[in-house]
């Protein structure tokens, strides 16, 4: 297993951040951008469609892009160093999480640094977005929950052979996989290199989240100790079928 971080073009930032402008994100997500760059303006950014809005957004951001090339040099270097100090330690977490050897598995990851202040990630290639102000810390945590997605939905294709597609939003294969970084890095050996380890890990909502009154992380997580991960993806999968109406109602 290893991860490369990269710096790619001007125009893949760009266009990461159209893609997730024109999904159904939550507010949280797609307020990030007109946060942090306060010189977008989101009415403006709103009421353009296409490539006009493409070309507005070109705009507001090529300063700040060309402006920061010393910084994506830092970050570059301190991300991949961070990585590799951490690295041995992290796969041994996976393996005994997930149970298989991951030493000749996803050897190349990517995780591309950019000014997309949400981090999308990427099944086919097994890449991922990270924001270029994250410290090398944040860029780990990023990176372990994303790692996470690679191998469970590695694991859960070649045990059900179904369609990549349904592991993507808004599908009930990819609100069950939005769960599952949380009960991973419960390990001790990730949570101390999560800087978002404290409930933050994954969606605030799930964090109240309830079933017959009981937390869903904690039920999931006393089935996915207590099976076989294949076991667990079939009964617990069941179980937010079960459930799938009142999850829903609480996603919000």
């Amino acid at each position: 297993m290893d991860l490369t971080f990269k710096i790619p073009s001007f125009e893949y930032m760009v266009n990461s951040i159209i893609e997730i402008e024109s999904k159904d994100m939550d507010e949280f997500f797609r307020g990030s951008l007109f946060y942090f760059y306060p010189n977008i303006d989101k009415d403006k950014f709103y009421s353009f469609h296409g490539n006009t809005r493409k070309g507005y957004l070109i705009n507001c951001l090529r300063d700040i892009f060309e402006k920061e090339q010393d910084l994506f040099a830092t970050k570059i270097d301190a991300y991949n160093k961070h990585w590799v100090d951490n690295k041995e330690i992290v796969i041994e977490a996976f393996q005994d999480a997930f149970k298989i050897d991951l030493k000749n598995e996803f050897n190349g990851m990517v995780g591309h640094i950019g000014l997309n202040p949400v981090s999308p990630r990427f099944l086919k290639t097994n890449t991922f977005d990270v924001f270029y102000l994250n410290s090398e810390r944040g860029a780990l945590g990023i990176a372990l929950h994303e790692i996470v997605h690679f191998v469970w939905f590695k694991l859960w294709g070649d045990y059900f052979h179904d369609d990549i597609k349904e592991y993507e939003i808004p599908n009930l294969k990819w609100v069950f996989s939005e769960i599952i970084p949380e009960l991973i890095m419960r390990d001790e050996r990730l949570k101390l290199r999560n800087p978002y380890s404290n409930g933050q890990v994954i969606y605030e909502y799930f964090y109240k989240m309830n079933i017959d009154d009981k937390p869903i992380i904690d039920i999931l997580y006393e089935m996915y100790s207590n099976m076989t991960i294949h076991e667990f993806m079939e009964k617990g999968f069941l179980l937010l079928q079960k459930h799938e109406v009142e999850i829903r109602n609480a996603m919000h």
